[in-house]
């Protein structure tokens, strides 16, 4: 080779290589510029189960919600049934404390009437005690030995005593024969002593039986 070939080859060569370090540089650049924002495969691994494990957690707290919506919309539920149940109950209650306010008013009432009518029996058998003892009292007052006078006084006493008798005690059989025995003309003392003391025993177990309403007025 001579040597004008030869600086020929060597200028070339320069060349070449001039013109290949222009394209070599932008590649290990880009090489560098990779390599620096390359990510690491552990690294991606990691990155990925978190979102599977961040992804399984929005579920899981969705399906809470909704369980926990649920039971928020069975205990609404259930609060209103008890809400409906003490209703019921409180009218129920209500209507009880009416009916026993009414049984309490008619207790009050009949009690009232009971006390009324022990009060009339009370009376009654104190009037059949006074017509009792005038009975006894008139019959023992007949006597046989009595002036005309005395026994005029004691028949008029006896047609008022027959007359009150009949007024309280109209249909006693004993009142009635007392009223008969009167009638007579003139009438027998005694018939009149008999029929008297028949009359106090009469109105003596009328007394203690109660004061029966026996043809009362």
């Amino acid at each position: 080779m001579t040597r004008a070939r030869a600086l020929t080859a060597c200028a070339a060569l320069a060349l070449l290589f001039a013109c290949g370090e222009d394209k070599v540089t932008p590649l290990k650049a880009e090489l560098e510029k990779l390599k620096k924002e390359r990510v690491p495969q552990e690294q991606l691994e990691t990155a990925k189960r978190e979102a599977a494990e961040s992804e399984a957690m929005r579920d899981a707290a969705v399906a809470k919600a909704t369980t926990d919506e649920a039971s928020v919309e069975s205990a609404k539920a259930e609060l209103e049934r008890l809400r409906n149940e003490m209703q019921r109950e409180t009218d129920r209650n209500l209507e009880l404390r009416k009916q026993i306010d009414e049984n309490v008013d008619k207790t009050n009432a009949s009690a009232s009437g009971v006390e009324a009518l022990d009060k009339q029996v009370a009376e009654r058998r104190k009037r059949l005690g006074v017509l009792r003892d005038q009975a006894k009292a008139l019959a023992r007052a007949l006597q046989p030995q009595d002036p005309a006078w005395a026994e005029t006084r004691r028949l008029a006493a006896l047609r008022d005593f027959a007359g009150d008798a009949e007024s309280q005690l109209p249909s006693q059989p004993e009142v009635q024969a007392l009223v008969r025995a009167l009638a007579q003309s003139p009438p027998e003392r005694e018939t009149l002593v008999t029929v008297l003391q028949k009359l106090a025993e009469a109105l003596d177990r009328v007394a203690e039986a109660g004061a029966t309403e026996v043809g009362a007025k």
